[in-house]
């Protein structure tokens, strides 16, 4: 009986000191973790406003994009109303020059 409480008291240091170097590497990652962690919210900090800044000049260029866009359709339009106005001068000029010619 005395054999079994001492077998005990051993394999309960044994997992105790296997547990504690469990531990002591799992802190180990942990705090190189949490540097890589801190680093990396570092840099991203630094980075962050350059990012904003260039989603503004994004921006920019996607207004002036629009109001190209913008003028380019007005232009088609006033090209197309052109276009239009110059095919029904056309027929009503056609339209008089065959009523000249048969007599009208």
């Amino acid at each position: 009986m005395e054999f079994m409480w001492i077998a005990f008291g051993i394999s309960a240091l044994i997992v105790a000191l296997a547990l504690a170097a469990v531990l002591f590497r799992l802190r180990g990652t942990l705090g190189a973790m949490q540097e890589l962690l801190d680093t990396t919210s570092d840099e991203m900090k630094e980075t962050l406003p350059e990012v904003r800044e260039t989603i503004g000049n994004v921006n920019d260029i996607a207004m002036g994009v629009n109001v190209g866009l913008r003028t380019a359709g007005r232009g088609a339009q006033a090209i197309g109303r052109t276009v239009s106005a110059a095919a029904h001068g056309a027929k009503v000029a056609s339209q008089s020059l065959v009523r000249s010619f048969l007599g009208g």
